[in-house]
């Protein structure tokens, strides 16, 4: 016996649903930027008596983001348990 076809789409498959939460527990703030980055990854380095390097990957939904908008940019990030 043959199992049922389900139709493509209609109400069986709602590839349209509101996102209601965030799963992103890293948060990038950008001044002046328009949108909100998703942190994907991220690396920081501190020591006593040195410069803190932090190394912050993302992306956006906003695929037209020139570097002048982001260099010497002041910028918050958070981390939220």
């Amino acid at each position: 016996m043959t199992p049922p076809r389900l139709p493509q789409g209609g109400p069986y498959l709602n590839t349209n649903l509101p996102v209601f939460f965030d799963h992103s527990r890293h948060k990038l703030h950008i001044d002046g930027l328009d949108t909100t980055p998703d942190v994907l990854a991220f690396k920081g380095e501190e020591g006593l008596s040195q410069p803190f390097t932090y190394r912050i990957e993302f992306t956006a939904s906003d695929l037209d983001i020139g570097a002048d908008q982001m260099l010497g940019q002041y910028a918050r990030f958070s981390l939220h348990a």
